[in-house]
């Protein structure tokens, strides 16, 4: 009888011990959209020493339905519809990255389109790793699916969009949020990208919409931009817990027809780097 008991109870606390070990449950993934839904995974690398993520995306097809899914490449054998999933989800967190914004040329494909069949109740995972503060390796179009550079250490609330091509429409999905550490930290991370809340053009000062409470400190300077007009410097001498205020002068004036004056509000700023306006 008492080895019963003893072996019941080896066998219950085995089981306990194995049930604690398991892999954690994945995320719930984002909201559904025309029966699907995107889940988005993001662990540091295990390599002790070397800065950078393992990431995962799974695409799950909630409908009673097949979906036929379909690739859009701007350019021939550019790899095949898992490559262009990788490639097409984009990247976006809190605190704000500044975007990528530039000129990109139009891509001219000839061969047919990747495509896949996703069936009712399946999951498509895409699996990749980075080197460095990315979460992505390359992008379809820059402008249209973004890979910021985490600035400083910290703990950063990230989501990852795609937009799914089907046979029948493209649909938006928004995955899970995910909390990234960047450089081991767990604290809240600098703020880097805001926009302007006032301008005064006759003083040549204008205030940002970030504070203190975003790490925002005297004499950091921000670069203001327009691809058509000018670039600006703005430069902080007094910080409120959630405004900032700052001296602006001009960085460069590339079309003076199109902005002959100072910036204007709600124009983004960015944080610069030190060494970039020297």
């Amino acid at each position: 009888m008492k080895s019963r008991l003893l072996n019941s109870a080896f066998l219950a606390l085995a089981t306990l011990i194995l049930r604690t070990q398991a892999a954690p449950a994945p995320p719930e993934p984002g909201p559904e959209n025309y029966g699907l839904r995107l889940r988005l995974i993001v662990e540091p690398l295990s390599e002790p020493g070397k800065e950078g993520y393992e990431v995962q995306i799974d695409l799950l097809n909630n409908s009673e339905k097949a979906v036929t899914l379909r690739a859009k490449w701007r350019y021939d054998d550019e790899g095949d519809l898992k490559d262009y999933l990788e490639a097409a989800t984009s990247i976006e967190c809190i605190p704000a990255v500044a975007p990528w914004i530039g000129g990109v040329r139009q891509g001219h494909p000839e061969s047919p389109q990747p495509e896949r069949v996703l069936n009712a109740g399946e999951v498509l995972s895409v699996r990749w790793s980075t080197n460095g503060r990315r979460l992505k390796n390359r992008v379809t179009n820059p402008n249209e699916v973004q890979n910021p550079e985490f600035p400083f250490p910290g703990l950063y609330s990230v989501h990852a969009t795609l937009k799914v091509i089907t046979t029948e429409r493209t649909v938006l999905l928004r995955s899970n949020e995910q909390l990234v550490s960047v450089g081991g930290s767990h604290e809240m991370p600098k703020y880097t990208f805001g926009r302007l809340m006032h301008v005064d053009p006759d003083g040549k000062t204008a205030i940002l919409g970030l504070g203190s409470l975003h790490k925002i400190e005297l004499g950091d300077e921000f670069e203001i931009g327009n691809a058509k007009g000018g670039h600006w410097m703005l430069t902080i001498t007094r910080v409120e817990p959630e405004l900032s205020f700052g001296d602006v002068k001009t960085l460069q004036q590339l079309n003076p027809d199109a902005y002959p004056g100072p910036p204007v509000r709600q124009m983004e700023a960015t944080l610069m780097s030190p060494k970039k306006h020297r």
